[in-house]
């Protein structure tokens, strides 16, 4: 709803009202913004319908496609509305530097909601100048980040552990990577190896090849397990360390044993691809304090609940 931007009414349990008056705002870029937006919104109600009373259309909102949510440029939902954000965002710079200083740099604590991984993540993919400052405040120390659930996904290296990707979401609400900001995302992260970058979380908080799997049930051990042996075996190839076997074996038993593997990959490998996933039960809290050592980022995880 870019609530620094447009003047909104509040929403109850979503969002409160906003006012920013920007002066110079041009009515033809609130109303592009808002077709753009009602776009992914149609191809959401399209694509998923979750009391079951039709099937899916598996193409709403894709690139070149005719369904709900189709842009008429051609590009996918997700691209049409990162396009646009992204443009608006470098015009009304000052308006957006304004609120991030008020809401971002100024707050003891950033709290992320719940719901769908894969529609906030094109939220953040759409929105990189704000994720670099929420990137940059917790970092510096100036805010602490809370998240839950899905918030908590889009943080890590990937969020493509999910049953909620449905058919057909990644190719119409995934923005391409190129609109992800070089400030928190370099080559490594870019390449496709390991992690796809339209899987990429993309509020990046977290350095370590961290993925997660909240609402975690014995029904994902599989492949959990199977997943952290793939990362082992790029570890140990990469820099000929063994990694205790019990971690990678266990991994997928708790939230606990998982960050000991985790702290353990990272502690020794820059240019790990593969990511280590966590599992995450109902209930679970991972507490990540960080701290810089000349330029390079560290990271400690530890379960508190």
């Amino acid at each position: 709803e870019k609530p620094w931007l447009f003047n909104r009414p509040g929403r109850d349990a979503n969002y409160d009202a906003s006012a920013p008056d920007v002066a110079d705002l041009d009515p033809a870029d609130e109303e592009a913004y808002c077709k753009a937006l009602k776009l992914t919104q149609d191809a959401y109600d399209a694509a998923y319908d979750a009391l079951k009373e039709s099937e899916p259309k598996v193409g709403a909102g894709q690139a070149g496609g005719s369904l709900p949510g189709c842009p008429e440029s051609g590009l996918s939902c997700a691209d049409e509305l990162a396009e646009i954000s992204t443009k608006l965002n470098k015009k009304y710079a000052e308006a957006l530097d304004k609120w991030c200083t008020e809401n971002i740099d100024g707050a003891d604590i950033i709290v992320g909601q719940g719901g769908e991984v894969v529609m906030l993540n094109m939220a953040w993919q759409a929105n990189q100048a704000i994720a670099d400052r929420v990137v940059r405040a917790v970092r510096t120390n100036r805010t602490v980040y809370a998240g839950l659930s899905a918030s908590t996904m889009v943080c890590a290296k990937s969020m493509e552990m999910t049953g909620e990707i449905q058919p057909g979401w990644i190719e119409a609400f995934a923005a391409d990577a190129k609109y992800l900001s070089r400030k928190n995302f370099d080559a490594k992260d870019l390449d496709g190896d390991g992690i796809a970058a339209n899987v990429l979380g993309a509020l990046p908080l977290l350095e370590a090849p961290i993925a997660m799997r909240p609402h975690y049930t014995d029904a994902w051990a599989e492949q959990v397990l199977q997943k952290n042996l793939l990362a082992e075996k790029e570890f140990e190839a990469e820099t000929r360390i063994e990694v205790p076997d019990d971690l990678v074996r266990s991994s997928n038993d708790g939230c606990e044993v998982a960050c000991k593997l985790l702290s353990f990959v990272s502690r020794y490998a820059d240019d790990q691809d593969r990511p280590i996933f966590v599992p995450l039960r109902n209930g679970n809290c991972i507490e990540v304090t960080t701290h810089f050592k000349a330029t390079k980022l560290y990271e400690k995880y530890r379960v508190i609940a």
